[in-house]
């Protein structure tokens, strides 16, 4: 039971949102295809190793499981990795002393395993045992596909996840880790996806990956708020640590509303009606975001500000399926 706190399932929509955007993306590129044309695609997109996949429905739905597989693989991993190196670290220890809220009943951050007396070396082995099916997983997506380059960005993955916080130099300590949330959970994510199950990027996988990102980084950006005062003592140098709450706030607001404003430039691109509903659901639930972050910082519940972000973003990712229906 302490395993699963320590890998925060609550937090895995972020990895489940950009493969199902990237999919999105994909099967929106398979349709204009094929209302071009019967046949294969023209000179605009690359046909070679993997290219049969949009025309097999059996082997598009087993690529993107294993997209789908990676991606939580690898976030598990990291998540249980910077359990133990913040644990390791000392970094945990005064969240642990201090997560009570202010009615004092639950905590409002998730329970550290390490700090919480749960012994490092089983934290560690229960990372690598993760990391090892995000490989498997990830080995049958690169022979599936053929691209062989797969195996590159794994294992960027795979050294990201670990120097969050881990090493003896993290980058999620010098203020970088926003950073790397957009590029992973954002960007590497969606478009990796897209371009395993249609060796193709198109306009509106770029948009989603951007929307992920984002929508990602406002999940951290809540979780680093709420973490700002023990981040500080600790010496990790979050942005919010570095810029201040009031900056950071902003911060999480632009990315929630941007996250959605570009649904709605992707319903436009695709002239999807049905997207619409989903745009407008997308900004309200952005504009609930930004309601919370106008609070004082000791007026905020932090586990409905992390609530909603999470909500928004599995918005977004029900938004650009919608954009994939035509009525």
């Amino acid at each position: 039971m302490k395993l699963l706190s320590g890998i925060r399932p609550r937090t895995l929509i972020l990895s489940v949102t950009p493969v199902l955007i990237g999919g999105a993306a994909a099967i929106s590129d398979i349709e204009s295809r094929f209302r071009e044309s019967r046949a294969c695609p023209g000179p605009g997109c690359h046909v070679g190793h993997g290219f049969w996949l949009p025309y097999v429905p059996s082997a598009f739905l087993f690529v993107w499981l294993l997209c789908l597989l990676v991606a939580l693989f690898l976030q598990i991993a990291a998540n249980l990795a910077n359990d133990y190196s913040d644990g390791v670290r000392g970094t945990d220890r005064a969240r642990t002393d201090s997560s009570a809220t202010s009615s004092g009943t639950s905590p409002a951050a998730p329970t550290r395993l390490v700090s919480s007396g749960t012994d490092p070396s089983s934290v560690l082995v229960a990372a690598i045992v993760f990391a090892a099916l995000a490989c498997e997983a990830g080995l049958v997506l690169t022979f599936a596909t053929s691209h062989w380059w797969f195996l590159i960005v794994g294992i960027l993955c795979l050294l990201a996840g670990w120097f969050y916080v881990g090493g003896k130099h993290p980058y999620g300590y010098r203020g970088l880790g926003d950073l790397a949330v957009f590029l992973f959970f954002g960007l590497v994510a969606t478009l990796g996806t897209q371009y395993a199950l249609t060796s193709c990027i198109t306009a509106m996988g770029i948009c989603g990956a951007i929307s992920a990102g984002l929508s990602a980084c406002a999940v951290l950006g809540v979780n680093n708020l709420r973490d700002a005062d023990t981040d500080r003592q600790a010496g990790k140098n979050t942005l919010v640590v570095l810029l201040g709450r009031q900056a950071g706030s902003i911060i999480v607001a632009a990315e929630a509303l941007l996250s959605a404003v570009l649904l709605g430039v992707t319903t436009v691109l695709q002239s999807s009606a049905t997207g619409i509903c989903a745009t407008l659901l997308a900004l309200s639930s952005a504009a609930l975001l930004v309601s919370d972050t106008m609070l004082p910082h000791d007026e905020r519940d932090y586990r409905l500000m992390f609530r909603h972000a999470t909500f928004l973003s599995l918005v977004l990712a029900v938004g650009y399926f919608l954009c994939t229906l035509e009525f």
